[in-house]
């Protein structure tokens, strides 16, 4: 384990290769960030404000039912909203509703590397403890409060195009993120005992 340790390392110290992770995260996340409606609804024409509730219609289109089995009944349960002639607020709107996530996501990637960058030397130090807990504290914020943010930016986007239909209420938060994050602020917590354990240690070495 010590060897492999030594070895992420030191493939870690190297300038090139920490660049080289740099730039493919910062790819995966461009790819990433594009495919949420194309740069975050920016390069559409139209704007699009999806309706929280869930209707039920029925479909009676052959495109639609010709697909479905016998004694199976089409249903559309989703209805957004598509305004073709988008204002400049409403554009603004569109891209807050994905750029809380991508934010947090960005933000989880510069600290990752930030993180292993302080780990070339040990993990045992008081600053991989620090930055661990910085990262803990970012995903336990960011998502929690991400899909609020893109909520209220949809909610607000829907506003300008219906009457009635928006709703304001909290949205359901996805655990995993700040579950993470509570993981990583327990281990944290760890990894400070080891640091103190250790210079407890050589002190008395």
């Amino acid at each position: 384990m010590a060897a492999l340790h030594s070895t992420i390392g030191r493939a870690v110290r190297r300038p090139v290769v920490f660049a080289l992770l740099v730039l493919v995260t910062g790819a995966i996340t461009g790819m990433v960030l594009y495919s949420k409606s194309g740069l975050f609804g920016l390069t559409d024409p139209h704007v699009v404000a999806q309706s929280p509730s869930l209707y039920g219609i029925s479909l009676d289109e052959p495109a639609f039912t010709e697909r479905a089995r016998s004694g199976v009944v089409a249903m559309a349960g989703d209805l957004g909203f598509i305004d073709p002639s988008p204002d400049t607020g409403q554009y603004v709107l569109q891209a807050l509703t994905t750029l809380p996530g991508f934010a947090v996501t960005a933000g989880a990637f510069f600290l990752v590397w930030r993180l292993l960058w302080r780990a070339r030397d040990g993990v045992y130090l008081a600053q991989v403890a620090g930055q661990v807990r910085v990262l803990g504290w970012w995903l336990l914020a960011g998502g929690l409060l991400a899909p609020q943010l893109e909520h209220l930016a949809m909610m607000t986007l829907l506003d300008t195009m219906t009457t009635g239909e928006s709703y304001y209420g909290i949205k359901e938060i996805p655990l995993v993120v700040p579950l993470a994050g509570l993981g990583l602020l327990a281990l944290a917590g760890v990894l400070r005992t080891g640091v103190r354990m250790r210079d407890d240690l050589e002190g008395t070495v």
